[in-house]
């Protein structure tokens, strides 16, 4: 029984020695810091009652736009009482009441620096809204099929994926127009502007937490070299056993890290914006697009919430990529710097490599360049969507990141494996 015991005792012994490193927390609070300041201070303060004011309505009415909403929407009326001043002060929030006492109450969370008022938004709302359509009814996406699949004429190979992928695509267009899903009012005409904020927060977010993991896996490789005591710990063959420990030690400070960091942005945003009617709406609504041209068309039927949190999901395996590389360099090298200094190499190669195939019309040597977590990255702000000419098959970021994951932790038991039998002592 306690023989199997030892190793949580030494992965927790490892986890104290990187907690008690000033750097790594340091390092921590300033970025939770920066992610803080950009979830709260980056957003205007009009988009931000546009946002409460639609979450509202949906609460209040439902979230399908279209004729029935419509009706409820001229009832609820643009003028009515508001909060006691007093009463504002105390919770920024408005409640807006039509003057006939059948008609539903809006409660808006509206920040007391937006210069719109509940009339301007209500009239905001009913303008976007009024008259929708199932635009993904009407979408065709085959003027998207011809152009990638332009891109790729005279590769057999790469026209033959190309097809297979936008049939799959065209399916899913007509899925989500039975659904309706284009129909869900999501935050109106905010919705756009905030789901960018959320895709640039959560990149500035995975990228910081890359190289978190990239550093406390190598201090955690490197701590006993940098204390002096290596040899003395790899003079054995137990204290060459604690690279297991130390090796998950790594990932688990790598995943804590990341949790740190999504609360950091995740907890203001909900003390910003009211998610109650806007989270339960589909993704694929047509107040939310692709750069402002096209449907926002996911792989998956996803929620907006569902999608924030697979998109968390995503960063978190790539980070944990990025930790399963650092180790397996830490152990073939065995030093800190060096470590990561080949992580940031590798890194800028495998962008520069992406880039040049691209300039070139090379499609196969951009989708092999970037079978890996850096080329994932680079992807993030359409994850979960058709990617156009960037992605040969559907889900290709899932993929990746899944089958990166898998060759990764194979290079890093084959560098194990070396190290158990190399001289590490002289």
């Amino acid at each position: 029984m306690a023989t199997h015991l030892q190793p949580l005792r030494f992965t927790s012994g490892e986890l104290v020695k990187i907690a008690r490193l000033p750097l790594v927390w340091a390092v921590i609070v300033l970025c939770a810091l920066v992610n803080l300041l950009m979830a709260t201070a980056a957003t205007p303060a009009n988009t931000v009652a546009r946002y409460n004011y639609a979450s509202a309505v949906a609460v209040a009415i439902g979230g399908k736009v279209g004729p029935e909403f419509d009706r409820a929407l001229t009832l609820i009326g643009p003028s009515g009482s508001a909060a006691s001043p007093r009463d504002a002060a105390q919770s920024d929030t408005e409640t807006v009441r039509d003057a006939k006492p059948t008609s539903p109450v809006i409660i808006a969370r509206i920040p007391k620096n937006s210069t719109m008022t509940a009339d301007e938004l209500h009239r905001q709302l009913a303008a976007v809204t009024r008259g929708a359509t199932n635009t993904l009814a009407g979408y065709d996406a085959t003027a998207t099929r011809d152009a990638m699949l332009a891109q790729v004429a005279g590769d057999p190979a790469a026209t033959w994926l190309m097809q297979r992928k936008y049939d799959a695509y065209a399916a899913r267009v007509a899925h989500l127009a039975n659904t309706g899903a284009a129909l869900d009012l999501a935050a109106g005409s905010a919705t756009d502007p905030t789901l960018n904020h959320w895709t640039n927060m959560t990149g500035y977010l995975f990228f910081e937490t890359c190289t978190l993991a990239v550093l406390l896996m190598a201090l955690a490789l490197g701590y006993e070299r940098t204390a002096g005591t290596e040899q003395l710990m790899m003079a054995t063959r137990v204290g060459r056993r604690l690279v297991a420990p130390k090796i998950a030690a790594g990932l688990i400070a790598s995943t804590i890290a990341y949790l740190l960091l999504v609360a950091a942005i995740v907890i203001p945003y909900l003390m910003v914006f009211d998610v109650r009617g806007v989270w339960s709406a589909s993704v694929a609504s047509q107040f939310n697009t692709v750069f402002g041209q096209r449907p926002f068309v996911t792989w998956w039927d996803l929620t907006i919430g569902q999608y924030l949190f697979v998109r968390l999901a995503l960063g978190l395996a790539i980070t944990l990529c990025f930790a399963l590389f650092t180790a397996t360099l830490g152990l073939l090298m065995r030093n800190t710097f060096a470590v990561a200094g080949c992580v940031g190499i590798t890194v800028i190669l495998v962008i520069g490599i992406i880039g040049a195939a691209h300039a070139a019309g090379l499609p196969w040597g951009a989708w092999i360049g970037g079978f890996n977590p850096v080329g994932v990255l680079l992807l993030r702000e359409q994850w979960f969507t058709e990617l156009g000419l960037d992605a040969p098959t559907a889900f290709w970021e899932t993929g990746v990141t899944a089958c990166s994951l898998v060759y990764l932790t194979a290079a890093l038991a084959a560098a194990r494996r070396a190290f158990d039998h190399r001289d590490l002592i002289a």
